[in-house]
């Protein structure tokens, strides 16, 4: 029977590869998480605030760094127009850091004034850097997901999860500042995108030669429904995600974020460790069998299945201890984050089941309705924290109240795309 088991995953593609990543992502995490412990008894709770604001805001910003071109890479059905469309994304990607900095260099004072946060005045001119390289590294990503380099993307999370500690650990011993924090994220962005260029130019012809600008301005305006549709949709969903950041800074203040930001770092654990993993292999596997059968409701019951069965016992260990493991392990100071991460732990659940699953909205190019449910996480996020908090409420109630309304979003989109996969391609 063993030997069976053993022979049916090695003849399965699919598994294999979601294995390869799941392995090189769960050393990665296993070292972020024995590190964790380390680093939030060197920083506190106000300088992991301060980096969370940072975070939040050239995820929201960085959206428009590639105008969701991203996925074309994928979608070409040829080497010869993936490479192409991953040269409009890398220019597109330059472009608008550089615009970031313009704007940076001409609004200072009112970003300063808008962000209302001292200590990240002097990062503020990091943010183009971060969308540069933070772009250029999902593109170098995705090529490597088309071309199944799963090995290469495993050695490149290994190694940024030994470095990216080492650095922060390191500068926050000797400057006692939020500096390491920093430098750790900001090498954590660049470093993987040059070390993904130089192991994929080994192997790939990436460079000028196989591109012209012609068909990069056909494939801008072939699929101009990504930034008309998706982009809108993905800005409006980073935004809602950070949401809670900005609203917990304004009136409450950087250390609501910081509580805030190790709850969802530690829940988000789970989603980085297999969630993304699964998320690159199902979307390559979805898109082949709908290409070919026109459905992948097999591939997407066992994904749902089997992301549901290892939520479950997580789900009920954080339910119950969270407060008693997060005093343990990250001192009594972030206690009222182990309280956050045990509300929030089913939503997160529901998060991890969604997230490979949703890419059927790509696969069928619903884009229109999954903006449409995107504004509606946004709105209701958005007055749920301004009414309540305008109210006096408490933040933690705030946040539960937060929680309910995100995990009925959440099944809501398990059930429209349990359908999609159920329909047949044209």
């Amino acid at each position: 029977m063993l030997k069976k088991l053993i022979d049916r995953f090695r003849s399965s593609e699919f598994l294999v590869n979601v294995s390869k990543l799941t392995t090189g992502t769960a050393i990665a995490q296993l070292i972020s998480i024995g590190t964790a412990p380390i680093l939030y008894r060197i920083y506190d709770k106000v300088h992991y605030g301060t980096l969370g604001l940072y975070m939040a805001i050239t995820g929201v910003v960085g959206v428009f760094s590639t105008m969701q071109y991203l996925q074309t890479i994928l979608l070409e059905k040829d080497d010869e127009g993936a490479i192409n469309a991953m040269w409009l994304n890398r220019i597109i990607n330059t472009c608008f850091a550089l615009l970031s900095l313009l704007v940076i260099v001409l609004l200072f004072p009112f970003i300063v004034k808008w962000v209302n946060n001292p200590t990240l005045n002097k990062w503020l001119w990091f943010i183009p850097v971060s969308i540069f390289f933070a772009g250029q590294n999902e593109i170098f990503r995705i090529w490597a997901n088309r071309k199944k380099e799963y090995n290469l993307l495993t050695f490149n999370a290994i190694f940024m999860a030994i470095l990216t500690p080492i650095i922060s650990i390191g500068l926050g011993l000797l400057l006692q500042n939020e500096t390491g924090l920093f430098v750790g994220l900001i090498v954590g962005q660049s470093l993987p995108a040059l070390l993904l260029l130089f192991g994929l130019r080994k192997k790939y012809n990436l460079g000028l030669q196989s591109v012209t600008f012609k068909r990069i301005k056909e494939l801008a305006r072939e699929h101009r429904q990504f930034p008309i549709y998706s982009l809108p949709q993905s800005f409006i969903g980073q935004y809602a995600n950070s949401i809670p950041v900005f609203m917990l800074n304004s009136f409450v203040g950087a250390g609501a974020v910081g509580d805030y930001n190790l709850a969802i770092r530690m829940l988000g654990l789970p989603i980085q460790f297999i969630g993304g993993a699964i998320t690159s292999v199902f979307s390559q596997e979805a898109t082949k069998r709908f290409n070919t059968y026109g459905t992948y409701k097999e591939l997407f019951l066992k994904t749902f299945k089997s992301l549901a069965l290892i939520s479950i016992i997580p789900v009920i260990i954080l339910t119950l201890f969270s407060t008693e493991i997060f005093t343990l392990i990250f001192s009594e100071k972030f206690r009222t984050a182990g309280v956050i991460a045990g509300f929030m732990a089913p939503m997160f659940a529901l998060k991890l089941i969604n997230s490979p699953l949703s890419y059927g909205f790509y696969i069928h190019k619903l884009l229109k309705l999954d903006l449409l449910i995107t504004v509606v996480v946004c709105a209701g996020a958005y007055i749920i924290f301004s009414v309540s908090f305008k109210n006096g409420q408490d933040y933690l109630e705030v946040l539960k109240f937060y929680t309910l309304f995100i995990s009925l979003i959440y099944l809501f989109n398990l059930m429209v795309n349990f359908n999609l996969s159920r329909k047949m391609g044209m």
